[in-house]
């Protein structure tokens, strides 16, 4: 572009040289060499019909962003900051928050606060499970006779007359339960809801089964550090949680007396009498057998519980009568 102010300095200075009378040929010459110079900066009308279009361009350009930085943010929505120009008027303007979307199944964007609280909470579920895995695996040492499930070994003691579980410390640390299971002769009734009413008023039992036979459920027995303690809610109420605990081995039988004045106690599918039969002056002493084991919790109405569901052994301690003191008594 042609700088017109230096072009009439030029052209002034020719007039006064005029008026001096003092013009030769080299001012004049020099005067108007200095004019050509100047207007050879001008440039050609393509150079002009370029910078028109780009000036119409300009009108109409959208605002550029100049800056962007870290907006406020809550926890659902991460915001960016943004300035921007005005490229035909060069004003400074402050662009509305630009929103970055959530992320979902179909697509990536920002995380939200309460996908970064179940991420946390899933991995530390992943470390306890870990942690769970490597002890239940710690339990089963295969190898020879001498250690093959070595830990998964538990047996009962008497110490001061209650009773003990040893071994049980890994297992309940891995969240495994006891259960008590005892010796009896039993038969249920028929109650397959499936069958015909002939069927059932023609198959009142079901078959004898003689054996191991589960003691309640698992609100039966409970651990207290190593001693056993058992529920004290009624045998008809085993199946609940207790109302009580006892380390008393009475709790295991309910007593109660016959027409004939004799005390009996209910033992799965018999009655059993304390009258020795050959003196009924006299009571009789009596040894039930019952065992504890260890598994994983399953609760009343989900599944039937036997002893091959036990992660442990089964440790075997039984209960005595002793008609000398009329008491119950614990025995391994």
């Amino acid at each position: 572009m042609i700088d017109t102010g230096t072009l009439t300095d030029l052209i002034t200075q020719f007039r006064n040289t005029t008026a001096a009378n003092s013009i030769s040929p080299e001012t004049v010459g020099s005067i108007l060499q200095k004019i050509v110079d100047i207007l050879a900066t001008a440039g050609t009308q393509a150079n002009l019909d370029i910078i028109n279009k780009w000036h119409e361009a300009l009108k109409t350009a959208q605002p550029a962003i100049t800056a962007l930085s870290q907006g406020n943010a809550d926890r659902n929505h991460v915001y960016l900051a943004a300035k921007s120009v005005n490229l035909y008027t060069g004003a400074l303007a402050d662009l509305t928050p630009i929103q970055i979307q959530q992320a979902t199944t179909e697509r990536a964007g920002a995380m939200r606060a309460q996908q970064v609280v179940d991420l946390n909470a899933a991995r530390r579920d992943v470390a306890d499970i870990k942690k769970q895995i490597q002890t239940i695996n710690s339990l089963f040492v295969i190898g020879t006779d001498d250690n093959l499930y070595k830990s998964s070994q538990i047996s009962c003691q008497v110490v001061n007359g209650t009773l003990r579980l040893l071994g049980a410390q890994d297992l309940t640390a891995a969240g495994y339960v006891p259960y008590l299971f005892r010796r009896v002769r039993k038969r249920n009734p028929f109650k397959d809801k499936f069958a015909t009413a002939e069927q059932r008023a023609a198959k009142k039992y079901c078959p004898v089964k003689k054996g191991w036979g589960l003691y309640g459920s698992i609100y039966a027995v409970k651990l207290n550090g190593s001693e056993i303690l058992f529920s004290t809610n009624s045998h008809h109420n085993l199946c609940v949680e207790a109302g009580g605990w006892s380390a008393d081995p009475a709790t295991l039988v309910t007593r109660y007396t016959d027409k004939n004045g004799n005390i009996r106690f209910g033992l799965g599918r018999s009655s059993v009498s304390l009258t020795d039969p050959k003196n009924p002056k006299k009571q009789r002493m009596i040894r039930l057998v019952f065992g504890i084991g260890l598994a994983k919790p399953i609760y009343p109405g989900t599944a039937a519980i036997t002893p091959a569901n036990l992660t442990s052994s089964l440790a075997t301690f039984t209960i005595i009568y002793d008609p000398g003191t009329a008491r119950w008594c614990f025995g391994t």
